[in-house]
């Protein structure tokens, strides 16, 4: 398996440019997505949403406890 920059479980937030409907706060990595496209994707969760996103991984960022 390929190198990721996040691992499951990581705590991240999304990166805010223009406009962007997902809501502001910590999301969970679910898991890494196969990389078919040539961008790293990652399926992320905010526990305040009862579903999973798919972000492309220049969209997240770290979040330090």
């Amino acid at each position: 398996m390929a190198h990721t920059k996040f691992g499951a479980g990581q705590r991240v937030s999304i990166v805010r440019s223009g406009a962007y409907s997902a809501p502001s706060g910590t999301y969970r990595i679910v898991n890494a997505l196969p990389n078919e496209t040539g961008r790293q994707q990652y399926r992320v969760r905010n526990d305040a949403e009862a579903f999973d996103r798919i972000m492309d991984e220049s969209r997240l960022e770290t979040v330090q406890l």
